[in-house]
Parts: C-alpha cells; sequence; structure tokens
C-alpha cells in the first residue's frame, strides 16, 4: 500500500485525490504463487466529486507490489469506467461475461424454461382453496414465464406462487373495473411487469440504511460467517459517510483472528484518515468506545463466526453486549449471495439469536439467482440495509430499496448490474494524498 502511493504521488504529485482502493490476486496456479497487488485509481483534480465527471477525467490507477516478481504499473482511470452509468448518483459499472460462457447459460436458461412451461401445463388433480397461493399449474398462462423467471433466480416456489397470486387477483381486479366503467380491459403485456413488481415490493419491509444521530455517537456492528465481505463493507459505509456525507467516522476491530484482516482494514483507515481501535476482549470495549467518543458514527469489524460454532457465536455475543451497555449499537448481519439458500436460512436463523436489526447483501455480480435475497428476507422478516455489487472501495454499494430487489429478481438477462439503482454509496468521494 505504502509503495502505491508513493506511485501515485510520483505520478500525479502530492495533491492527488485518492478515488478508489481494492487489493487483488494475479498470477499462479489455483491459487499457488499469486502476487498481491493493491489497486489505487486516483485523479489530479481535487474537485472532481461525481462519478459521471470522474470517468470523464485523466486519471491514473497505481499498482503496488508485493514480493520481487511484482509488477508497478499506471492506467487511465477513465478507461475503467467509460462506459458506466451513474443515475442519481449510483454507480453501475457494465458486467461482460465471456461470450461462451453467456451463451451456455443463456441455452441452459432457454431448457429450464421450456421444461417449467411443460410442467405448467400438465393437469392437477388438487387445486387451491381460496384465499392460498396457486399451484403451479394455476398460474394464469399470460404469468407463466415471470413465474419461470422467478423459479430461474432462485426464488423459493412457494413465494413465486404467493407473487403470482397477488398479481392475478391485481390484474382481475383492473379488469373487472375497466369493465364496470365501459373502458376496454387494459394491456396486459403493458401492465403486467408493473403489477409484478408492485406485488415483490408488498412482500419487502421498508428498507432502513445507517443513519447517524445528532449529538451522539452511533455504533454499527458487521457480523455474519467467514469470507461474506465484512470488511470491505465496513471500508465502503466509512467512506460514505466521512467523504461523502462529513461525519466523524472511527473504525474498531474485534477480528484479532485474521492479522490479514486487520491490516487490511488499517490501510483503509490510513487512506481515509479515520482512527482505528483494536479491542482484543470483551472487557476492552468500554476504553476503546471511550477513544471515540468525538465520533458521529463508529463501526466495528468482527472476526467470521460458523453460525455452528456455538462457543463463538457466544464469544461475539459477549463483545455486542458490551457495546450496548455503551450506547446505541445497531447489528448487520453480512449474507453473501453465493451461498446455499439453505446455509443462508440457517446461517440468518443462528445469527439473528444475537439480536440482529438489519441485513446486508454482498457479491450480488456472483450470484446465479438474486431470488434468495426476497427468501430470506420474506421467511425471517428481516430489514434490509445495503446491497454489494463488487469489490471495489468505495464504489459498489448502494441502499437496498425494495423497487431495486423486485426488478432484480424479475430480470431475465443479468441487465440489473447496468440499470440505475439507489443512492449512490460512492458519489462525491474525494480524498488528498498527504
Amino acid at each position: 500500500m505504502a509503495e502505491a502511493l508513493e506511485k501515485v504521488k510520483k505520478d500525479l504529485g502530492k495533491d492527488a485525490v485518492i478515488l478508489s482502493t481494492r487489493t487483488i490476486r494475479r498470477g499462479g496456479v489455483m491459487g499457488l504463487g499469486a502476487r498481491t497487488i493493491v489497486e489505487i485509481t486516483a485523479s489530479r483534480d481535487a474537485s472532481v466529486l461525481h462519478p459521471a465527471e470522474r470517468r470523464a477525467m485523466s486519471g491514473a490507477r497505481a499498482n503496488g507490489r508485493n514480493g520481487a516478481n511484482g509488477e508497478t504499473r499506471t492506467r487511465s482511470a477513465a478507461a475503467h469506467g467509460a462506459n458506466g452509468r451513474s443515475v442519481g448518483g449510483l454507480t453501475q459499472r457494465p458486467f461482460e461475461p465471456p461470450a461462451e460462457l453467456t451463451n451456455t447459460l443463456r441455452s441452459e436458461m432457454e431448457e429450464l424454461r421450456g421444461l417449467v412451461r411443460e410442467l405448467l401445463a400438465r393437469p392437477m388433480v388438487v387445486t387451491s382453496a381460496p384465499g392460498v397461493a396457486p399451484a403451479a399449474s394455476d398460474v394464469p398462462e399470460e404469468l407463466r414465464d415471470y413465474y419461470t423467471t422467478l423459479i430461474q433466480n432462485e426464488v423459493a416456489d412457494e413465494i413465486a406462487r404467493e407473487v403470482m397470486a397477488q398479481a392475478r387477483e391485481r390484474l382481475e381486479g383492473l379488469k373487472a373495473r375497466a369493465g364496470a366503467n365501459g373502458r376496454p380491459a387494459p394491456a396486459l403485456a403493458q401492465i403486467i411487469p408493473t403489477v409484478l413488481v408492485e406485488s415483490i415490493e408488498r412482500l419487502l419491509p421498508p428498507t432502513e440504511p445507517v443513519q447517524t444521530i445528532p449529538g451522539q455517537t452511533k455504533y454499527v456492528a458487521l457480523v455474519g460467517p467467514t469470507g461474506v465481505g465484512k470488511t470491505t463493507t465496513i471500508a465502503k459505509l466509512a467512506a460514505h459517510f466521512k467523504l461523502r456525507e462529513s461525519k466523524r467516522v472511527g473504525l474498531i476491530t474485534i477480528d484479532t483472528y485474521r492479522i490479514a484482516a486487520v491490516d487490511q482494514l488499517r490501510a483503509y483507515a490510513d487512506i481515509l484518515g479515520v482512527p482505528l481501535e483494536i479491542a482484543l476482549s470483551p472487557a476492552d470495549i468500554p476504553q476503546t468506545l471511550e477513544k471515540m467518543s468525538g465520533c458521529d458514527l463508529v463501526l466495528l469489524d468482527t472476526s467470521g463466526r460458523s453460525q455452528k460454532d456455538v462457543h463463538r457465536l457466544e464469544e461475539l455475543r459477549q463483545f455486542l453486549d458490551a457495546v450496548r451497555a455503551a450506547g446505541t449499537l445497531e447489528t448487520h448481519l453480512v449474507l453473501s449471495c453465493t451461498a446455499h439458500p439453505a446455509q443462508l436460512l440457517e446461517v440468518a436463523r443462528r445469527f439473528s439469536e444475537l439480536g440482529i436489526d438489519r441485513v446486508v447483501f454482498t457479491k450480488l455480480d456472483e450470484a446465479v439467482g438474486l431470488g434468495v435475497i426476497l427468501n430470506v428476507v420474506r421467511k425471517l422478516n428481516l430489514q434490509l440495509s445495503y446491497l454489494t455489487t463488487g469489490q471495489d472501495v468505495p464504489d459498489d454499494i448502494e441502499v437496498g430499496h425494495r423497487r431495486r430487489i423486485a426488478e432484480m429478481v424479475l430480470d431475465r438477462t443479468g441487465e440489473w448490474l447496468n440499470a440505475s439503482g439507489g443512492e449512490s454509496m460512492a458519489a462525491g468521494i474525494e480524498h488528498v494524498v498527504q
């Protein structure tokens, strides 16, 4: 990291603006012998505040090297994001999978869609009772392709049928009202997508992102299994509140099991210019929080815990209880969309015993289907806070609005990655290398 920052200073000058950082692995065979590379996006122009403007400028990315065989190079930041979109301040980068993989997936999806259509067309002996979500065969013809899409996107069957039941009831009501008023029935092809989006929205609770409390220190802890992206998400939130909302932010880590995690968070803290403290035990929490008394927001990074490790979960509970004793704590459970749906539900249930207030879903860009978000939130009645769509800091995070999720799970093409979303967590990021 230090070498990369020196490279930025050398190429762009001491007044360069850091736009984003990330750590990646390159080279090697099956992970062996790979180099760790620190990638920094920077610009000479300190007045650049918006992602759309940022992509138009001439910038540089400096890659720090690790080891004798490492590499250092620069490239244009404008080229990195030239094809991205920024709507409402949200940065969305195009996702371009290999053509061969895209064609294979499209073919498999069409085969699956055809199989589901065939199953839906088969008669069923048992029909649905009044007020009960319809069986698959009861899904109206005009809704069957959408039902298939929900199933392909990993939405649980009972939830998909519940969506179809609400949509069917709404469509029938629209037809009846049109007939009663002597007007022609609305064109289904035009109104079905809107009706379905609204039906899914009704199944989700309102979104609750982090909000600071005037005159008080707000504590926010991110908990969850190993490898879901807690530390990276902490860095994104810290960048947003420090640089965009001008809040006084502090970082605390209790993840002392992985030295690399502490080093990673310390690098982010140095770049952002925020304090970082380490708590080795629950007994250290009061003194650690006292050092952060001047902050508006304190973000706590925790080590990953297996949902089956009762001892470690109890240890985590003691840390959280120590923070709750000192002030207002909000706990966000971080879940990866790449995990198996059954595992996600088990993790959410076990961690809920710790007192979970919100859920953050990560790695949407790597997920096979995004219906897992709807499944977990709906089945466990948990409120959503944020979605993350990549590793870039401070980009690739957005508020998890209900309409955004509904559009994602109804998307057949994966184009949601290029669509506009919620409020930006990256707009206005500015930091000058000292």
